[in-house]
């Protein structure tokens, strides 16, 4: 997995995951910085987290029984930013600001869960799917809804939505 992404609307930095030993729930985390999404901050962080149960950690809230993983946009507090990936740590989190834009839960493999965060990280610097949710709420999450859906749909069937 690549570890930067640039595109017209930004740009993406992995943040390490060995920045996090103890966060065994935490699978990828990526800092986007992307100015044109939102006049006050310019940073979000998406991530995905595992939903499975860790010793010695809380379990997970799951939205439904079957669920195994969650999807979070986040846009960070500027007023501690500006975040870089390498130094995002447990000892040096970024600040968020609530609510969470989106959280998303959804069943899939560990694997393609982070397939996903990518692919979803890259569209947001596309300028294909949108990380603020303060215009539209609903029609965002939405967009993330159906993004994550249709990606599931695809790796359970490559050819849906194929025409004959």
């Amino acid at each position: 997995m690549c570890e930067e992404m640039v595109g017209k609307y930004g740009r993406a930095d992995l943040v390490p995951r060995e920045n996090f030993p103890d966060a065994p729930a935490q699978l990828v985390s990526w800092i986007v910085t992307a100015p044109g999404w939102h006049p006050l901050w310019s940073q979000y962080m998406i991530a995905v987290v595992s939903l499975a149960d860790f010793p010695d950690h809380e379990p997970a809230k799951l939205q439904y029984p079957e669920a195994t993983h969650e999807l979070m946009v986040i846009a960070l507090n500027p007023e501690h930013g500006p975040y870089r990936a390498g130094t995002t740590t447990t000892g040096n989190p970024v600040r968020y600001l609530l609510p969470y834009n989106i959280t998303e839960q959804f069943t899939t493999t560990d694997e393609r869960a982070v397939e996903i965060c990518h692919g979803l990280t890259h569209a947001v610097v596309d300028g294909m799917l949108c990380p603020e949710t303060i215009e539209s709420p609903s029609m965002i999450r939405d967009s993330w809804t159906q993004a994550i859906s249709r990606t599931l749909d695809h790796y359970r069937d490559p050819s849906h939505g194929q025409l004959n």
